[in-house]
């Protein structure tokens, strides 16, 4: 008699929570087709209970049938062959997954957003119907509709995929990331690219612009190409700032190809920047040229149409690099430059790296400077150079003495 009651406990308890699950997917398909029937409504417009009307109604009302039809298919291929551990790779299997991408092919974008909550919404998705959805999203969709793809990954990255969570059983490839690198190295279509990129919201255009460079900027007419879709695409104040951060690996490259210097001044001439164009792109230009090169640079600004302040500050930059890696040179560039604002920020920069070594030359270099800021951030560095982390390197009262005679504040 207990076992009987245990039991018949067992089979009510499950067949609720059968009733619990039917109950989540009828909710979560009725959340879905009233969107739909919402969004039919609103592509229709005008009178909906005229002929034209209804009849465009009803075949919206269809394609949403066949997309169902089309989700429930494809769940039931992985559930007929999943359990198999040989099944999926099967001809049968084979043979009705091409069936399927097939029927898929056929979607417009309206029953793709529609497909793609069908799928998510179905509580037996798991990881590898998520792995083969993305592929059937990177290969089928964004290649057949990148723009609206890219609308709809923007508005819900969840159901595709992109929420910054790797995937703990496997890897699944970021669609829009797919998108970038598909249209600007394999299709070459580099105006697709930031037309979707348009599309997509802030954050998407900060963290996938970078793409198209890494993919399109191969070559000096590539660059050009790009530059003038990052201005037109440059539409918003946030949107040129955007812009504006990436023109610096426009020119110089990204990690360790460094470009040569003929190769990224030549271009620089025939890009006609504005000024403010030319200001991002040689920003952190010191981490970027190649040290070799580092002098002719310095040449290069010199003669650009740079603010006073801008062209000391990336000489500065470059002379500090520089003399960490070959203060030799440095020393031989600064004995046969002409003077120059440039020139004045190199020497401030060479004797505050030099000092702790040649103390003596260092101060020559700066008693050639004016008294002005290029002296006095010499002097600054100096000074706090002679105290590293609250520490004196030098004696106390040499330190001291330094800044008494030259006027230093800590």
């Amino acid at each position: 008699m207990k076992r009987s009651l245990i039991i018949c406990a067992a089979i009510f308890f499950i067949a609720a929570l059968l009733g619990w699950r039917e109950s989540r997917q009828l909710s979560s398909r009725r959340e879905i087709n009233a969107r739909l029937v919402e969004e039919a409504s609103t592509k229709l417009g005008g009178d909906a209970q005229s002929p034209n009307a209804m009849e465009r109604r009803n075949e919206y009302l269809a394609m949403r049938e066949q997309v169902k039809t089309i989700g429930l298919d494809y769940f039931a291929l992985f559930r007929d062959y999943g359990e198999n551990a040989t099944g999926e790779s099967g001809e049968a299997f084979t043979k009705r997954q091409a069936e399927i991408k097939s029927r898929l092919e056929e979607l417009d974008p309206a029953a793709i957003r529609q497909f793609m909550d069908e799928c998510y919404s179905n509580p037996g998705l798991n990881l590898r119907i998520k792995r083969d959805l993305n592929g059937y999203v990177r290969t089928v969709f964004i290649a057949k509709y990148p723009v609206e793809m890219a609308r709809m990954m923007g508005k819900s990255p969840e159901v595709f995929g992109i929420d910054g969570k790797s995937a703990p059983e496997g890897y699944i490839q970021d669609p829009f990331q797919h998108l970038v690198y598909y249209f600007s190295w394999e299709k070459k279509d580099i105006q697709t690219v930031f037309q979707c990129l348009a599309e997509a919201p802030p954050e998407f255009q900060s963290k996938y612009i970078r793409g198209a460079l890494e993919h399109y900027a191969y070559s000096a007419p590539k660059r050009t190409e790009l530059l003038e879709e990052m201005r037109a695409f440059a539409s918003t104040p946030e949107q040129l700032e955007l812009v504006k951060g990436q023109l610096s690996e426009l020119v110089f490259g990204r990690g360790g190809a460094k470009a040569t210097f003929v190769e990224a001044s030549d271009w620089l001439e025939s890009a006609n920047l504005s000024s403010d164009e030319l200001d991002a792109a040689t920003t952190d230009m010191q981490k970027k040229v190649r040290v070799g090169e580092t002098g002719r640079w310095l040449d290069w600004l010199a003669k650009r149409e740079l603010p006073d302040e801008v062209s000391k500050e990336r000489a500065f930059e470059l002379a500090t690099v520089w003399t960490e890696k070959d203060y030799l040179a440095v020393g031989k560039w600064l004995n046969r430059a002409a003077d120059s604002p440039e020139k004045s920020a190199v020497a401030s920069a060479y004797a505050a790296r030099t000092y702790p070594y040649d103390p003596e030359g260092a101060m020559q270099w700066i008693e050639t400077l004016p008294q002005g800021p290029d002296r006095s951030k010499a002097l600054q560095s100096i000074y706090q150079g002679m105290q590293k982390n609250g520490n004196y390197e030098y004696d106390r009262e040499i330190v001291e003495a330094f800044a008494r005679e030259h006027g230093l504040k800590e």
